[in-house]
């Protein structure tokens, strides 16, 4: 195994230890979240992180799947924050969407689920096989 192949390995296996991460934060979230406020938005935030481990596992390409999860942390991030101002607004301390995004993004799940998709870009870098699409070289 070259030295490429060592650290795209580790890359990978550091993606898919922080996709477990964001599934299991995924699932506790779905069995504490009160479904009754805002039922979509809620499901979408519940199933934006189960989803992680699933897709980083089973799709492929890697660039298909490093692209299909990118979509999903983003549709995660546009979620989690209108759930955020959605709860600062009705008790009144929100400054401004953004300022609500920027603090939404500093949580320890986005930042992992934009872990998961920077690792993978990465890997994909370093794979000496296979092209930044995807395809064979």
């Amino acid at each position: 195994m070259t030295i490429r192949g060592i650290i795209w390995s580790v890359l990978l296996a550091l993606a898919g230890i922080l996709a477990a991460g964001v599934s299991v934060h995924g699932v506790w979230s779905a069995m504490s979240i009160d479904l009754q406020q805002d039922t979509v938005l809620s499901l979408v935030y519940c199933a934006m992180p189960v989803l992680c481990f699933p897709v980083f596992l089973l799709v492929r390409p890697a660039s298909r799947s490093t692209f299909l999860l990118s979509l999903m942390a983003l549709t995660f991030l546009g979620t989690y924050s209108a759930l955020n101002w959605r709860t600062c607004s009705e008790l009144g301390y929100c400054e401004s969407v953004l300022a609500t995004t920027m603090l939404t993004i500093s949580t320890n799940v986005v930042l992992a689920y934009f872990g998961v998709v920077i690792l993978n870009l990465i890997a994909l870098l370093v794979d000496d096989h296979v092209g930044v699409w995807g395809y064979k070289k």
